[in-house]
């Protein structure tokens, strides 16, 4: 979700501000330069009184250093509202940007601060203004929970369809972030619900990926779609399966989702939810019908990857709704010749008892025991095949 990483590097580089130290260096070069450098310095540090006098020295107030940051940037980011109102007061541009593309309403936006966010619109501040990633402050107040200020924005109009350059919309990000009653808001003004980022991914695939529960069921009463693949071939059901969130997945299940979807590995959701060890999401997949032997790449199958990382609960499941023990991969390899291998005695222990049949030999002809390094291991499965 390389989206995802350029989104919070855009935050980081060009909202946060970069240029601290350089600011309280102030350069010599000239009286002009040193103003200037003071002037920004006063923004920074919520000095209206020497912003004042420098105002009247003559320093422009929309001067912008080398990075695109204005007074009004400046202070935006910090709240000083009172820096703010002088600026605004002496024709400050209130649409300036940096060389990230942010003005200083998204800046104060993304930061929380609710007076200055009210003092730039009210001086005709751009709403709908885009970073050059296309980041908008709308976005930004979600990402960080500033809800008043989303609502604020929201009553004053704002675009929520507009995209960042990767198509994140204000829905996917507040479905993405866990932001509860912004999503309800953003579907009550029509937001577009199937909506896909650049991966093809949805604020349903958003939500069921990062365990949002009561995000999943609100698109879900929207008639979200359930089944839109992502770019890497998993679906939402998918991904709340591997991350194991098991309301989700019974709430998509109940939807009817396709529940033996592949990746791009073969594996199904029940493939993943069995490696990873979250047993109630294999019940539950294996009760609508999961193929319970389904081969993935290599021909693992749930029952092999399983017990690979020692599930016995897992395995037990999968049993009990007829999965077949001794099934092989390409390499010949057994659900206990891997548990063997893996060191996970309790597990082959539990094959064993279940009817694993400890004489099967892999594609280079060993057996369990020979596979085995752990000597007490070894012994169990040498005992075992006598």
């Amino acid at each position: 979700m390389n989206y995802i990483k350029n989104f919070v590097n855009f935050t980081r580089t060009f909202i946060i501000l970069p240029i601290i130290a350089a600011m309280l260096t102030v350069s010599a070069a000239s009286a002009a330069a040193d103003d200037e450098a003071e002037f920004l310095k006063a923004a920074f540090s919520g000095q209206p009184e020497n912003l004042k006098q420098l105002l009247d020295k003559g320093v422009n107030v929309n001067y912008q250093n080398d990075k695109g940051f204005s007074a009004l940037i400046v202070a935006s980011q910090y709240g000083h509202a009172d820096n703010v109102n002088l600026l605004l007061e002496k024709n400050a541009d209130v649409n300036l940007k940096n060389a990230g593309g942010a003005t200083a309403l998204i800046i104060a936006a993304k930061n929380g601060h609710a007076a200055v966010v009210d003092a730039l619109l009210a001086k005709g501040a751009q709403i709908n203004v885009q970073t050059n990633d296309g980041i908008t402050a709308l976005m930004l107040a979600i990402q960080k929970g500033h809800e008043g200020i989303a609502d604020t924005l929201l009553e004053k109009g704002t675009d929520i369809h507009l995209q960042t350059q990767d198509k994140l919309t204000a829905l996917i990000i507040a479905a993405m972030d866990g932001r509860t009653g912004i999503v309800g808001k953003l579907l009550e003004k029509g937001a577009k619900i199937d909506a896909q980022a650049a991966d093809n991914t949805t604020a349903l695939y958003m939500a069921a990926r990062n365990g949002h529960t009561e995000i999943v069921k609100m698109l879900l009463a929207k008639n979200a779609p359930v089944d839109t693949v992502a770019i890497n071939d998993t679906t939402p059901l998918f991904i709340a399966a591997q991350n194991g969130h098991i309301e989700i997945v019974n709430t998509l299940l109940d939807k009817g989702v396709k529940v033996d979807v592949q990746d791009k590995n073969n594996a199904t959701p029940l493939t993943l939810a069995a490696l990873l060890g979250h047993t109630d999401v294999v019940k539950a997949l294996l009760k609508h019908g999961a193929a319970v032997d389904h081969r993935a790449t290599n021909g693992f199958t749930p029952l092999i990857l399983a017990a690979q990382n020692g599930h016995t609960a897992v395995i037990d499941a999968l049993l009990e709704n007829g999965a077949k023990i001794d099934l092989q991969n390409e390499d010949g390899v057994t659900a206990l010749m891997w548990a063997g291998l893996h060191e996970h005695a309790d597990t082959v222990k539990t094959l064993l008892a279940k009817g694993a049949d400890p004489k099967i030999k892999s594609k280079t002809g060993k057996t369990a025991a020979e596979i085995a390094k752990d000597p007490a291991i070894i012994e169990i499965l040498q005992a075992a095949a006598k």
